[in-house]
């Protein structure tokens, strides 16, 4: 028995001292953040708690005050680095917190950090894009997406990013999905890209893809540069239908509407392409080879 009573006044003893240990933590961690040193004061709870834990029912309040306070603090950090544009440090805390908080039953704070790391994905994002740094952008607004599969911001910028690496298909995909989710911007950005892209096709001679690209900025609604593009690239691929279609809703020009009347006249529609001619009869340039023009279709 006097044995018995001796292990257990030496346990006692023992874990006495841990816990005083682990207040002096716990005290020089409260001061550290009160300083504004989160991650040092986040190594101290860190220390607190292991030894708090191993106290077993001595150590339960500093535990459960621990676990509510480390998650916390290390939100406090991350705005800190977001604050400073050190993205990757940022994403970097928050994992941590949203890790800890999950681990500790902290489910507020762990929704929180995961919502945050969705909303530092998108601003490094845009950092990138507004710079030029496009391929950097495409990947931070693709970890946005993955925190947050229902961001129609996100999608958004993805599309613009993609459209200026001239991936045209995955620009679509995404500003497709951001319109779906209720961006009122995606509709406009996609035109707006659409025929970006279909003018440098047209500008390196791929007549088909420029047709192609603009005709899809047209299904999304009338679109004058569009229809322009459009029809310069059928007329110079000799496609005088698809062509004169297009002109004719291009923005007006003596030149455009010179050439929509040449169109239609190689088309076969003589009616449309006198309607056209006339159009520029009054023109210095084009004026006296239209009146020509008129008088053989017998207008």
């Amino acid at each position: 028995m006097f044995l018995t009573i001796a292990v257990v006044l030496f346990a006692g003893s023992a874990f006495a001292q841990d816990m005083t240990q682990a207040t002096e933590l716990y005290q020089k961690a409260t001061e550290a953040y009160q300083a504004g040193n989160e991650l040092e004061a986040v190594a101290g709870f860190k220390e607190a708690l292991k030894i708090a834990n191993e106290a077993g029912e001595d150590g339960v309040q500093m535990v459960e005050e621990c676990k509510n306070m480390i998650p916390q603090i290390l939100m406090a950090a991350a705005g800190k680095s977001v604050a400073a544009k050190d993205y990757s440090k940022a994403e970097e805390i928050y994992t941590e917190a949203y890790t800890l908080a999950k681990e500790y039953g902290n489910e507020s704070v762990a929704e929180n950090a995961q919502t945050k790391l969705a909303q530092v994905a998108l601003q490094g994002g845009a950092d990138a894009l507004n710079s030029g740094k496009f391929d950097e952008a495409v990947s931070h607004f693709k970890k946005a997406i993955e925190k947050d599969g229902n961001n129609a911001t996100a999608y958004l910028y993805l599309g613009m990013a993609q459209g200026k690496l001239n991936k045209i298909d995955e620009a679509e995909a995404a500003l497709l999905k951001a319109k779906e989710l209720g961006n009122d911007k995606a509709a406009t950005v996609l035109s707006q890209t659409l025929v970006s892209s279909a003018n440098e096709a047209l500008k390196a001679n791929k007549l088909n893809d420029a047709i192609a690209i603009a005709e899809k900025a047209l299904a999304l609604g009338a679109n004058p540069t569009a229809s322009q593009i459009a029809g310069m690239a059928a007329y110079k691929a000799k496609s005088w239908a698809k062509a004169a279609n297009h002109l004719k809703n291009a923005p007006a020009s003596a030149q455009t509407n010179y050439i929509a009347a040449s169109c239609f006249e190689n088309a076969g529609n003589k009616a449309q392409a006198c309607v056209f001619y006339k159009k520029v009869l009054n023109d210095a340039k084009f004026g006296p080879t239209a009146k020509q023009k008129i008088a053989k279709l017998g207008c």
